[in-house]
This record gives structure tokens, C-alpha cells and sequence, in this order.
């Protein structure tokens, strides 16, 4: 049963002797094609005409779950032409329809195919008189082996052949067996191919002639060398995937030439599987024996091999296009990771997927930078690793490693994911976003960077000098949408979360120079000052404690009670920050949403406050600071170093709210 995804979402196809379609969810069915079954050189019947009677009568009762006759075993809709449909059947038939179920082809011209072989799966190709046809040798009967008549006096007998049954392999170095069989079946020739090899058909003329491609296919896996299904990708043409009786394999050139795709896969039959391409989404997705699911997460380098394969392989380094990657959220679960102890997989990789191939391990660090779409820099990484989390209050297998933090400079295929985020900003306080909401492995000290908005941003790859550009397109949740208005209160949103980014820069930077001040002055009140001067260098410490701030001596924890400051006090540089932060982390909660009125207010209150506290440092280092330092003079004391300010005015104007 399939729909066709490419010209008629609404068409339903399903497969018996024909094929039937419904066009109103199931409700109706109407023929879209004769019997398929019917064998070459012979006129199809029309589809639902009855089988004819048994010529004798069956010794047993026929099973009811088993077709009463040959059945269509796969068919393939093309998404290269409307209309487009080619089906194989159990007894070896395989047709095709060009004008929509109009005219059928009986296109059975498959030469060469060894005794046995039932053609179980067909795929449409990349071109319209292109499909793949797969088969597997089933033998339906069991038979023995028997020694010799007469075997001589001292000369063992071979060894009687076991039971060959469907799945079965047949050593040809013991062909020369003679075998004995029950009356009424007929004998497997002595020299019959091995049942267990992989049988892959290829034709480019619409069925008139095919080709059989298995080069590079094994014919000696233990668990299974047949080919089970066979599928093209839908966005490169040339590039098939195939899965055998034990692993996945690849082809970039149309099935001429095949190697595993194993990776981390387990040996096991792969008995289907589909290239994933719906809700910007590229996933390799495959079922395996047993009812087990993996998915091989963003097959884009694979696609832009099969296209690019040369220049690939001459460039010292490449830098594969990523895919649209999806801004959502990243753990919806408003809870703690799963333990060790319950079975789970990993998450698939979150946000922009960067792949890139080195020729040659790189002499240096290699640098990837993320610009947004006016060019400001968004987010930079290195191979260079980062130090270990430590301090956490959390197990560590919840926590993200240095290695997943970090470039990689393999030789060969590298993967590396931006989180959508920018860079962290500078806080105090490293606990506020991590509570809860955590997924193992991934965890790193908040605060986070806020992410995102959906548009185009630049990646820069930049390996011993060399700098290496591609484009990656970030798109909103499918869920929600990127309507216009959406679209202009995620900007809105975005403005208000920035400005509160850059007030924890600001104010970060502010407690750092009041923190350099104040570890001078520490130094020079541990030694014996004479009394007035001890006076004044002790009211200068507290002036200092009051605009750059102290940290409280407790935990400081997300839902810990804090007195609310009145509206004229003086806010140190070290509450600033954490109001920011609060605010930064807060904007993250309503992901797809305007900045509310609130929200709207509290950056109006943080912004005024981190003015005042500005002003006032500006003042200290004008007036007290520079007293106190004539007076070290006279005392012929060192003066306190006072470095320029750096820090910036924040604009406190109205965020507009979109509507």
C-alpha cells in the first residue's frame, strides 16, 4: 500500500493480482491496472475476473492466508513523471504504465537469472525509463544426499550434503554429490549456483533490456548475502541504497559499483527501508529483522559524494553544503534525563549539521566560525578542546565531554552540529538553566546563548589559513510555522533577547574592572596604612563592594526567594548580571512568541538600573579614585592602576511588539 507523495498525495494504491486506488481515504477502490500476473506473451485479464477452476482436486484443504494464485509482490510509483508505475510480481512478471494505467508493457526481459531466482522488489529510478528490480533464489524443496552405490573397501564416503532448504547455501566444491530425491520432485542439477547471492537488475530503456549490477556485493556473509530491498534516493540521481541479509550498502554511480554502509549498525537483515525526506528532514531510515528501527541521521555528504565524487577527492579540504535545520525545541521534557539503567538510543544531532572531509590531518588547530545574516559573529568553535566540566551537581554521564565540544581533525569524513545557540555569555551564576530539561550527554554550564531566529546564516571553515564558506538555512518548527507575523514577533523577540545578552556582557565586564580596583586595594590594606588613610581605604572598599558587588555565601539556586530591590537602590554590577541572565533565560521559555509586556518592562528596569550603576562607577573612578590615589602620593605609596573603561551605554528604548 503506498501513496503517491510525488504528483497525487490524495491517491492510495494498493497491490493484489492488480492494483487498485482510492482517491477518498479507503472508502472507494477503483482497478488501475489488468492482472499483472499474467505471463509474458499473453493478453492480461481485466483486474477482478475470477481465477479459473483447479484442473484436479486438491489433496489438502488450501490455506486461507496464502493467495490462491501469483500475487504482485512490490510496485513503485515514479516521482520524475506523472503516471509513472512499474510493478514485479511472484511468478517473475514485471510491467509498466507510462499514461497513468492507460496501457500496460509485460517488460519480463530479465536474461540470465538463475533457476529458482522470485523477483520480490522494484524501484522507479531517477529517469523514466529507469527502474531496479531485486530477486532472491528460493528453493521450495527439501532433499538429501546419498554416498555412493558402491564405495569401495577403505575409500571413506563423502559426506552426505544436508537438507538444502530456502535460505540454504550450496557448496560448489561438493557438486559432484550424488543426490537422492523423494519420488514426484525433480533434482537440483548437480552444479547449481549458490543460492545465497546477491541478485540486483538494472534497466535504462524502460524494461526492453536489463543489466545485472551487483559489483562489490559479497557472496559470502554469514548471516545473508541476498539482497532484500532496493531504494533510490529522491534527491541525487545515482545514488541507491541496498539491504542485504546482514548490513546496508551504497551505490554513487547508479549500482556499477556497491560498498557497506555499515558504520555502527549491528550485523543484521535489513528487511526495508526509505530515504526520509519530509519536514526538512534527510534520513536514511531501515527496518532489520525482528522489528528493529535505525536511522542514519542526514545523508547529505553521501548525496553530494554521488554528485561531486572528483572534487571531493582532489580538495585538500571540503566543506559539504549542510542541510535546513529545524529551530524547535530542544528537549520538550520538563525533566531529568533518562537513567543509564533504562534502554534508550541518542537523540539525533540538533540544529546545523556540518560535515567536512580532510585530505590530511591539518598542522594546526582548525576554526569554525557561524556569522548571522548581517554578518556579526554568532557563535565560534575550535579542535582545540575545551576544559572539563567540573563543579557540576549533576552525574556525569549527563554532562558533554570535552571531544563533543571540540572539532575533529580526522582524516577522512568529520561531523560536528551548531546547537542553533550563540556563544555562551559571561555570567556569574552557572546554574539557572540547569535544573531540569537536561538531555544525557549534552550538558554544559548555563547560562545558554539564546538561539536563532530562522534565516541564512555563513559558516566559516578556516583549516592551516585557508578559509572554506558555505551557507546554512535555519527554518522554524513545521509545527508552527514562519507566517510573516510570525516571523516579525521572532524578531521582535530576538532584539529584546539581545539587548539583555549584551547587558550580561556589559555588566560582566563592569564587575571585572571594579574586581581589578578592588584586589589592588585588598593588596595594599594589608599592609599597615596609617589610620586616616586606613579609614579612607576602607570607605573606598565599600564603595567598590557596593557598585561591583558580592556573591552570597549560599547555593545560589533557580527557585531560591530573593528580597525584590527598591526601586532607587543602587544595583551592583554582579545582580545585573543576573538579572540579564534571568531575563535571557526567560525569553527562551515562549520560543515563538512576541516579547510580553513584562518582559518588555523588566528590560526597561534592568536597563535604567545598569545606567545608574554605570554612572556611578564613572563617578568613583573620576572623584574618590583619584583622590585617594594623590593621597598614596603624598604617602609615597603605589597608586592603584585604573585601566580605561571599555564599557558601553545599553539602549533602553521600546521593543516594538509585533502584532
Amino acid at each position: 500500500m503506498k501513496f503517491d507523495t510525488a504528483f497525487d498525495s490524495g491517491a492510495l494504491y494498493v497491490a493484489y493480482q492488480c492494483l487498485l486506488v482510492s482517491r477518498n481515504g479507503g472508502h472507494s477502490w477503483q482497478a488501475f491496472s489488468p492482472a499483472l500476473t499474467t505471463p509474458k506473451g499473453k493478453s492480461p485479464v481485466p483486474c477482478g475476473t475470477p481465477l479459473p477452476p483447479p484442473k484436479k482436486k486438491a489433496k489438502r484443504p488450501r490455506n486461507p492466508f496464502k493467495p490462491a494464485g501469483p500475487v504482485i509482490n512490490d510496485f513503485s510509483i515514479s516521482k520524475i513523471k506523472p503516471g509513472v508505475v512499474w510493478t514485479v510480481s511472484s511468478n517473475g512478471q514485471i510491467y509498466n504504465t507510462m499514461d497513468g494505467g492507460m496501457h500496460w508493457s509485460n517488460v519480463s526481459n530479465i536474461t540470465g537469472a538463475p533457476p529458482h531466482a522470485q523477483f520480490h522488489t522494484i524501484e522507479a529510478g531517477d529517469k523514466v525509463d529507469t527502474a531496479y528490480v531485486t530477486a532472491r533464489i528460493v528453493v521450495k524443496h527439501r532433499h538429501k544426499a546419498a554416498p555412493p552405490a558402491h564405495p569401495k573397501a577403505g575409500v571413506p564416503s563423502p559426506a552426505p550434503r544436508h537438507a538444502l532448504a530456502a535460505g540454504d547455501k550450496v557448496n560448489p566444491a561438493h557438486a559432484t554429490a550424488r543426490i537422492s530425491v523423494k519420488p514426484g520432485h525433480k533434482a537440483i542439477p548437480p552444479a547449481h549456483p549458490d543460492i545465497d547471492v546477491p541478485l540486483i537488475w538494472r534497466t535504462t530503456d524502460g524494461g526492453k533490456t536489463w543489466v545485472s549490477i551487483v559489483r562489490g556485493l559479497p557472496h559470502d556473509q554469514r548471516t545473508g548475502s541476498w539482497v532484500n530491498v532496493l531504494r533510490a534516493d529522491p534527491k541525487q540521481p545515482g545514488l541507491l541504497f541496498a539491504g542485504t541479509g546482514t548490513t546496508v550498502y551504497v551505490s554513487f554511480d547508479n549500482g556499477d559499483h556497491w560498498q557497506p554502509l555499515r558504520q555502527n549498525l549491528p550485523s543484521t537483515a535489513i528487511t526495508d527501508l526509505v530515504v526520509h525526506t519530509r519536514y526538512h528532514l534527510n534520513d536514511l531510515v531501515i527496518s532489520t529483522f525482528g522489528r528493529g528501527f535505525w536511522v542514519l541521521d542526514d545523508i547529505t555528504p553521501l548525496q553530494q559524494i554521488a554528485a561531486h565524487a572528483q572534487a571531493i577527492a582532489s580538495s585538500p579540504v571540503y566543506l559539504f553544503k549542510p542541510e535546513e535545520a529545524i529551530r524547535a525545541r530542544i528537549n520538550s521534557n520538563w525533566d531529568q534525563p533518562f537513567s543509564i539503567e533504562v534502554p534508550h538510543a541518542p537523540n539525533p544531532p540538533y540544529g546545523v549539521i556540518v560535515d567536512y572531509d580532510l585530505r590530511h590531518k591539518p598542522n594546526r588547530p582548525i576554526q569554525l566560525r557561524v556569522f548571522g545574516p548581517h554578518g556579526n559573529l554568532v557563535r565560534t568553535y575550535s579542535s582545540t578542546l575545551p576544559a572539563p566540566i567540573e563543579g557540576q551537581a549533576y552525574p556525569r554521564y549527563w554532562l558533554a565531554t570535552p571531544q563533543s565540544r571540540a572539532l575533529t581533525t580526522h582524516v577522512g569524513l568529520n561531523r560536528f552540529n551548531w546547537n542553533l545557540r550563540y556563544a555562551p555569555p559571561p555570567a556569574f551564576h552557572h546554574d539557572l538553566e540547569n535544573q531540569m530539561n537536561n538531555v544525557a550527554g549534552t550538558t554544559t554550564p548555563g547560562p545558554h546563548g539564546p538561539q536563532v531566529i530562522p534565516g541564512v546564516y555563513t559558516l566559516k571553515l578556516t583549516v592551516d589559513g585557508r578559509v572554506y564558506t558555505r551557507h546554512a538555512t535555519v527554518v522554524n518548527d513545521p509545527r508552527v510555522g514562519q507566517s510573516r507575523d510570525l516571523m516579525a514577533a521572532l524578531r521582535a523577540q530576538n532584539r529584546l533577547t539581545m539587548r539583555a545578552y549584551h547587558g550580561m556582557q556589559q555588566s560582566y565586564a563592569g564587575r571585572l574592572e571594579v574586581d581589578a580596583v578592588k584586589a589592588q586595594l585588598t593588596s595594599l590594606m594589608h599592609d599597615h596604612l596609617p589610620g586616616p588613610l586606613a579609614a579612607q581605604a576602607k570607605k573606598l572598599d565599600a564603595g567598590l563592594t557596593k557598585i561591583g558587588g558580592k556573591k552570597p555565601a549560599h547555593a545560589f539556586l533557580f527557585f531560591l526567594h530573593h528580597e525584590t530591590p527598591k526601586p532607587h537602590t543602587l544595583r551592583s554590577f554582579f545582580a545585573l548580571n543576573n538579572d540579564y541572565n534571568s531575563l535571557v533565560s526567560l525569553m527562551q521559555v515562549g520560543l515563538d512568541m512576541s516579547p510580553t509586556p513584562a518582559q518588555i518592562a523588566t528590560l526597561k528596569s534592568d536597563c535604567r538600573h545598569y545606567d545608574r550603576t554605570m554612572a556611578a562607577w564613572k563617578a568613583m573612578r573620576m572623584k574618590q579614585l583619584a583622590a585617594f590615589n594623590t593621597v598614596l602620593v603624598k604617602n609615597h605609596l603605589r597608586e592603584l592602576k585604573v585601566a580605561p573603561a571599555k564599557l558601553a551605554g545599553l539602549s533602553c528604548g521600546v521593543v516594538a511588539r509585533a502584532h
